[in-house]
């Protein structure tokens, strides 16, 4: 049995084609938009916050159905139309195209999952049911949100702004590597929690001299 192959997407100023309607039209939109993607909607409706996202010029919104040669151009599509007997089609031409595709409720018609996701700034936590249950997926999602305070993305802001300075002073990577999870098993985390971020700090800075004079 092949398992999925998990990745984050860069979508960054990609071409995306929502081909919407249907149920998670919105949220596939917004979500696209976050990711920083070029997004082009078709479909023959809209909600309300799409029409502002219009407006404000940050979609494209083709007010019509799919037809043959909408993906022209796209790095991947997703698919979540009223009709969900056009998934067939839009797949036949996703696939002649190389196009990633996710056809929503229809797993035939996908190349790839959209996982459950926890966010905390730029900490992403994914839980996937490898298809077979979104609901549960989420429910994982949640759990884990609920035992992971704001520490963690706190702690990964720390870890982001440390890490020019680990990598010049600790060219050799498999001593970085051991140097990283000393970092995050520091006591940074639980100074964190207490709402100090400078004694989070200043354990951080403790692992990176007690490795230094190691090293020396």
């Amino acid at each position: 049995m092949s398992h999925c192959y998990p990745v984050l997407l860069k979508l960054q100023g990609r071409r995306t084609v929502v081909i919407g309607g249907g149920y998670g039209t919105e949220d596939r939109v917004r979500a696209l938009l976050e990711a920083g993607a070029r997004v082009r909607l078709i479909s023959p409706v809209s909600s309300e916050r799409i029409a502002h996202w219009v407006e404000q010029g940050r979609i494209e919104w083709l007010a019509r159905e799919y037809a043959p040669g909408d993906l022209e151009g796209a790095f991947l599509v997703i698919a979540c139309p009223r009709d969900r007997a056009q998934n067939a089609e839009i797949w036949a031409e996703a696939e002649s195209r190389g196009i990633l595709m996710d056809a929503i409720d229809d797993s035939p018609h996908a190349n790839f999952i959209l996982p459950a996701i926890h966010r905390q700034r730029d900490l992403v936590i994914a839980v996937s049911s490898s298809g077979k249950s979104p609901a549960l997926a989420s429910r994982v999602r949640d759990r884990i949100a609920r035992e992971l305070g704001p520490a963690y993305g706190e702690l990964l802001d720390l870890l982001g702004e440390l890490r020019p300075e680990v990598i010049e002073r600790f060219p050799d990577f498999a001593l970085r590597r051991k140097i990283w999870y000393r970092l995050v098993d520091s006591e940074a985390l639980l100074s964190l929690g207490e709402g100090d971020r400078g004694a989070a700090l200043a354990a951080l800075r403790r692992v990176l001299d007690d490795a230094s004079t190691a090293a020396v």
